[in-house]
């Protein structure tokens, strides 16, 4: 993910927000290598540049490796992170900031993020029922498990049955909105390949779609009811906004 800011000259390229359920492997650090490779051609083209790399440190699936390996969820995250900046200093990646989604900044912002959302009614609490995968940490149909309880993807994973209250964020409320930005704004995804694919997917229409977990202790609880834990949607991905943020702001 890139952003050039033609006004002030300056341009901000991310790697993934790196999960740290284990150690990182070779796909890290290609896509660090190619991020870090853009980054030098745009310094050479004179360009202020920020380069972001960082890691995705909540979830199930990081609560229960660090049980099975009788650490706290915190020790095994600073430990996998070591792994990933020693690995990073090999590869002679010149990052310019590295973004955790356990610092006290990045829980702030995604505090304040849920409360400005949630005093605009588009946070609803909901009833989840379904087939869920701990590893990809999302729900699954029926239709896409293998022998009705694998995951496709971790077909060595059984999914786990849940029938539980989850707090939803009204995507569908911004459907029209979404659609007019992106004709007005033809640029605003590129390249044009995924543009396509996002333009394919709003138009089928948006669903709701859940933004926390009950049962998980790993994580931040929501505010105004804490037995909830805000998940990957409303924290994870603001990893990438608190890492454009000037650190001393």
């Amino acid at each position: 993910m890139s952003h050039t800011d033609t006004n002030r000259n300056t341009f901000a390229v991310t790697t993934p927000l790196y999960y740290v359920n284990g150690l990182p492997h070779i796909g890290s650090g290609y896509t660090t290598i190619a991020a870090d490779a853009i980054a030098r051609f745009e310094r050479l083209r004179g360009k202020s540049v920020l380069l972001i790399t960082g890691t995705d440190e909540h979830g199930q699936k990081i609560q229960r490796t660090a049980q099975s390996q009788g650490l706290e969820p915190q020790e095994h995250c600073d430990k996998i992170v070591t792994e990933f900046d020693s690995l990073w200093q090999k590869l002679n990646i010149q990052y310019d900031r590295f973004s955790r989604t356990t610092s006290p900044r990045h829980e702030a912002i995604v505090k304040e993020f849920f409360k400005r959302v949630w005093e605009r009614g588009d946070i609803y609490l909901g009833q989840q029922k379904g087939w869920y995968c701990v590893s990809c940490e999302e729900f699954k149909d029926q239709r896409e498990l293998i022998e009705e309880k694998y995951c496709p993807i971790h077909p060595n994973v059984e999914a786990e049955w849940r029938d539980e209250q989850n707090y939803f964020f009204r995507l569908s409320k911004y459907q029209n909105q979404l659609e007019e930005l992106y004709q007005q704004r033809p640029d605003f995804i590129q390249p044009e390949s995924r543009r396509n694919e996002v333009l394919s997917f709003v138009h089928q229409g948006l669903q709701d779609f859940s933004i926390s977990r009950v049962n998980l202790d790993w994580g931040f609880p929501i505010p105004e009811d804490p037995q909830h834990t805000i998940y990957v949607w409303f924290d994870a991905l603001l990893g990438y906004v608190t890492a454009l943020l000037d650190p001393d702001s």
